[in-house]
């Protein structure tokens, strides 16, 4: 699990969310289950977990026998019904999803009026405001473009085809423009919080031990600007 921090983020956002034992909660791009074991253990939650790696899922399940934990995909929730779940949780995966609006609108779609939804992941930190001007006009003249039939389904089957949105750039978020975007799909921003001490201790520690900083990470390390910070926010 790409998770810097440990459980530390996890439980500080947990809290945050103050859902009671019980509450259904998914999890979006559960990996081997780290996440998922921990906030079933710790905060009694009845978990629910996707991800698109058949190997993660078959350690996921082998991890927390007693959770539905399935193959699915973040962009398309249509396997759960409407208002299904008091919670959402989605680490480390946002940024690496080719179609990031829709993921949050079918998040918002099978969260319950009142849930909760958990994002931590990769930020620009003051970002130029020329730039993120520029990134509005793209992203705008983009989603002007007519599509051909299939075009997307081929465009989304491509990891290095993602849609441009105007609150993410190069696979780091944009501050502003995604709490917007939040606040358009009907989400009520509670608490936005930069955790790039985290991210450095990780990397860091990484380092220390000899390990290979993995390419999520890899290719932001020499960004200065690139931050990491979590997210929780409220389905109005």
């Amino acid at each position: 699990m790409l998770r810097p921090g440990g459980t530390k983020i996890t439980k500080e956002a947990a809290d945050i969310m103050g859902l009671p034992p019980g509450s259904k909660v998914l999890e979006i791009g559960c990996g081997k289950g780290e996440t998922l074991e921990f906030l079933t253990k710790e905060y009694g939650w009845d978990m629910t977990a996707i991800d698109m790696d058949l190997e993660m899922v078959a350690a996921a399940k082998e991890r927390v026998k007693d959770a539905d934990v399935r193959y699915g995909d973040g962009e398309f929730l249509e396997d759960f019904l409407s208002k299904t779940f008091d919670g959402v949780v989605i680490e480390c995966v946002l940024s690496l999803i080719n179609l990031p609006d829709e993921s949050l609108n079918e998040i918002y779609c099978v969260l319950k009026n009142g849930g909760k939804l958990f994002i931590s992941d990769l930020y620009m930190r003051d970002p130029d405001p020329d730039q993120v001007k520029a990134i509005r006009i793209e992203a705008a003249r983009q989603a002007r473009i007519p599509h051909e039939y299939n075009e997307c389904s081929d465009d989304c089957a491509d990891d290095h085809k993602k849609r441009f949105v105007n609150f993410r750039f190069e696979g780091r978020f944009i501050k502003e423009t995604l709490l917007e975007e939040l606040e358009n799909d009907g989400f009520k921003v509670l608490k936005f919080e930069d955790k790039t001490e985290e991210l450095k201790e990780f990397i860091g520690q990484a380092i220390m031990d000899g390990e290979p900083v993995c390419q999520y990470f890899e290719e932001h390390k020499g960004k200065k600007d690139t931050g990491y910070f979590m997210l929780v926010a409220e389905k109005e």
